[in-house]
């Protein structure tokens, strides 16, 4: 047992330490998800950090299909203001390919731009809801270190967030 507890949890229920964020106890699957929570001096419904995504201005994102090259899903993404390409599939998200796909698995190998852009993609990418709540989107974002996401509307997608847009909507509300 580690002496730096602010990463602990400790289940109600039955006592065990559970790492800070998890939604169910590991040991008896206990409801985690209102354990120490920090009170709030503002209502969650109040602040504009419960607005939906929907409140901020995303991109249309610039989609490929899977068989597109990578040569090709480069060019759409060059097209598009967002860094990225979503990969669709019969009106189905199945992939995402960034600028960082590019940088880290792609540039300087000139054989992989002929290469079908599902051999470099990140499958099932995590997506948003028009309706997530920015503390959501903002939560992805800086927990799995993504700077786009699909977000999808009914199933459709309708637009992809980056990064950049989160900071310039926070800074929007917050600071300008």
């Amino acid at each position: 047992m580690t002496n730096d507890q602010r990463n602990i949890v400790i289940c109600p229920s039955c006592g065990s330490e559970n790492v800070e964020g998890a939604d169910s106890c590991e040991h008896c699957m206990a409801d985690l998800r209102s354990v120490d929570v920090p009170e709030s001096t503002q209502a969650a419904t109040e602040s504009d950090l419960a607005l939906p995504v929907s409140s901020i201005r995303f991109e249309k994102p610039q989609t490929v299909a899977p068989s597109a090259t990578v040569r090709q899903a480069i060019d759409a993404m060059l097209k598009g203001m967002t860094g990225a390409v979503v990969v669709m599939d019969a009106g189905r998200v199945v992939g995402i390919l960034t600028e960082r796909d590019v940088l880290k698995r792609i540039a300087g190998l000139e054989e992989r731009m002929s290469a079908p852009v599902s051999d470099y993609m990140t499958k099932d990418p995590v997506m948003l809801s028009f309706t997530d709540p920015m503390t959501y989107a903002m939560n992805k974002m800086g927990s799995s270190d993504f700077r786009h996401i699909p977000v999808t509307r009914d199933g459709e997608l309708v637009g992809i967030v980056t990064a950049r847009d989160v900071m310039g909507w926070v800074l929007g509300k917050y600071f300008g």
